[in-house]
């Protein structure tokens, strides 16, 4: 049974694994035919920025990144959290939405899995 699912990044990509672990767990609900998208909120918003986690030391998202688009996951940002200076570099992978709108995709969702 395929579902509408939401998953939910709030946490940095320096403070937790979480954050690579719910890009992986959001590619692996694809197999089931679901439905995915994945908001960045909060801290998570820095997830949509380019990152050498090797460099410092992190587990590294990239490949999941990558494959967002070909597994069918939707990737938004609420890019108002991210400052100024940075929102032109925002990855082209994630769409750029406002709280209100990610609210929205959160209320439509038959899932909701934060992270």
């Amino acid at each position: 049974m395929s579902r509408n699912v939401a998953v939910i990044i709030r946490s940095s990509p320096l403070n937790t694994l979480k954050s690579v672990e719910a890009f992986r767990l959001s590619i692996g609900l694809t197999l089931e035919g679901n439905r995915v998208d994945l908001l960045l909120m909060e801290e998570g918003v820095w997830n949509a920025l380019p990152f050498r986690a090797r460099t410092v030391e992190r587990p590294d998202a990239e490949q999941y990144i990558q494959a967002m688009e070909l597994c069918g996951v939707t990737g938004h940002v609420d890019w108002q959290e991210i400052p100024s200076p940075f929102r032109s570099a925002i990855r082209g992978e994630f769409r750029k939405k406002s709280k209100r709108e990610m609210i929205d995709i959160i209320d439509q969702a038959e899932l909701v899995i934060p992270y």
